[in-house]
């Protein structure tokens, strides 16, 4: 075999969710519940699956091809119109892709390789991943109990800046003044904040902001991610856009880079995601939005009323859970002992350890299975 790049060679054979899978399988159990994965638990919203049932119709009346590599202007002009209304953005600045995954992490391919990367501590891993692979120097930013999980800027110079708010996994959120600190920092240094915002349809709490562009200042610092992953239910469908301001100058390289890496996103998909943007859509995709923040309340009170430490659920249907020692033992526990699917914390960085996080994307019925096992576990087992 040729030879590849070290990075590949030196990087861990064990990603997260693969551990997590091995350990399960191995296991034996056929009778689990997942409190794993965020994945969604919920069909697509009746007004969007119709919607994505007539373009495929529509695409069985007349051919219908390659569409822009950007995304169809009708989308894009929706989530103008809906998403970023108060900030005024053009098309140019907007662009579609198949969602926050692909797009966050080879963003940095826009950037020189001497560029410095400050990645929140934990984190969603494939930040931290992709900068690896790419070789890039790495800062990470610690997200601790002692701080409310909100990450510090560093007194050193940083280039570039991944922050996730709602935050996964802690399940906390960054206010208005918490994001205008990094706003302020990536002014004053130059950098430039890659802004993970997959969950801003689940922001309750009045003092947090849904975009990053709520701050004084953040069109010139600040790319911001989203996706119809979590908020319709899109996880199978793969869709996302990213937004690109023109204070950065950077939108006709990352349409280049599209042109490069895609030949763009299915018809049928950008037009449920139309679907979903419209008030019935809407309506629809926020009753599921709320069925899994409810989830996450019961789930939370069940472990705080035996006396646990939970945070988060308030803003993202994600509990971080404080079991205090190692993580994959607790992992473990919870498996093997009460049959329940969680992720340890350290999974998802070095500042996780000692947690585990619960995701409550699930249905009814998983919701009371799992309420049921919860109920179970007491002070001292973990």
């Amino acid at each position: 075999m040729k030879a590849v790049k070290e990075s590949y060679k030196h990087f861990s054979k064990s990603y997260l969710f693969t551990e997590i899978e091995a350990r399960v399988v191995k296991s034996g159990s056929l009778d689990l519940v997942s409190l794993g994965v965020g994945d969604v638990s919920l069909p697509l919203a009746p007004s969007v699956k119709n919607a994505i049932i007539e373009a495929v119709e529509e695409m069985g009346t007349r051919p219908i091809g390659y569409g822009p590599t950007d995304g169809y202007p009708f989308l894009k002009k929706a989530l103008l119109e809906t998403e970023y209304a108060p900030y005024n953005f053009t098309l140019e600045e907007i662009s579609i892709n198949d969602g926050i995954s692909s797009a966050i992490t080879t963003m940095t391919s826009l950037f020189p390789k001497d560029y410095k990367i400050g990645i929140i501590d934990p984190a969603y891993p494939a930040y931290q991943n992709a900068a690896r692979l790419e070789e890039r120097e790495i800062t990470l930013l610690p997200c601790l109990e002692e701080n409310g999980f909100i990450p510090q800027p560093p007194k050193e110079k940083l280039d570039i800046v991944y922050l996730c708010s709602p935050h996964n996994p802690t399940g906390t959120a960054m206010t208005k003044d918490d994001l205008q600190m990094w706003v302020d920092y990536a002014r004053a240094h130059k950098a430039i904040l890659f802004f993970d915002a997959a969950y801003h349809a689940f922001i309750q709490s009045p003092s947090v902001p849904t975009s990053i562009y709520a701050c004084t200042g953040a069109k010139e610092v600040a790319i911001e991610f989203r996706s119809f992953s979590k908020s319709a239910g899109f996880t199978g469908l793969r869709l996302g856009y990213v937004v690109t301001p023109k204070e950065l100058a950077i939108s006709s390289f990352w349409r280049l880079r599209q042109d490069v890496y895609s030949n763009g996103f299915a018809y049928p998909v950008q037009k449920g995601a139309l679907q979903a943007l419209s008030p019935l859509g809407k309506e629809e995709t926020r009753a599921q939005v709320e069925s899994y923040l409810q989830g996450a309340k019961v789930l939370k009170e069940t472990l705080e009323a035996k006396g646990f430490l939970v945070y988060g659920g308030e803003d993202i249907p994600f509990l971080w859970w404080k079991v205090g020692g190692d993580s994959w033992q607790a992992f473990d526990t919870l498996l093997h002992k009460y049959g329940l699917i969680t992720v340890p914390g350290k999974g998802f960085g070095p500042s996780g350890e000692g947690f585990i996080r619960l995701s409550a994307f699930l249905s009814p019925a998983k919701l009371e299975k799992a309420l049921s096992r919860l109920e179970t576990v007491t002070q001292g087992v973990l």
